[in-house]
């Protein structure tokens, strides 16, 4: 069994690692990025648009994490960029339903292409063997990091 002083170290390098590619995959300068012009926040509220379908205003405040005053905000901006649209919800007349208009969709799927790219490239870069070994750990990690 290993020691516990060699596996904080090497549970120290995998965090400096995963930071490291992190940092690297997600700050490059590419052009594709700046079109996007969106928040993290607003990305936030794509995406859980995109997962999980069309949401009343306090769903999406709840799942984001934010108030309802902040996800009204975040989403005027959306809705203005023409990515979100507002609906009456058929089972309450009070409330609003959010979701993604084909341009949403669309920017949402351009910004998860950018990343594949990303991924992609890097993967050129590996030979095959090496390649293979990153596969295996990144199977390795996914087993690992679902739920008991």
């Amino acid at each position: 069994m290993m020691q516990q002083s060699t596996k904080q170290q090497l549970t120290e390098r995998f965090v400096q690692l995963v930071e490291h590619l992190n940092q690297r995959m997600h700050c490059r300068p590419l052009d594709e990025w700046e079109g996007l012009d969106l928040t993290i926040p607003q990305f936030k509220a794509l995406a859980l648009l995109q997962h999980q379908g069309p949401q009343r205003m306090g769903s999406l405040s709840a799942s984001m994490g934010t108030t309802f005053s902040s996800t009204t905000s975040i989403i005027d901006r959306l809705v203005d960029k023409g990515l979100v649209e507002r609906l009456p919800d058929p089972e309450d007349r009070r409330a609003v339903i959010c979701r993604l208009t084909p341009l949403g969709q669309e920017t949402f799927e351009k910004f998860w292409r950018i990343g594949r790219m990303q991924i992609e490239e890097l993967a050129q870069r590996l030979e095959d063997n090496e390649l293979e070994t990153v596969v295996r750990a990144m199977e390795l990690l996914c087993k690992a990091s679902e739920p008991n």
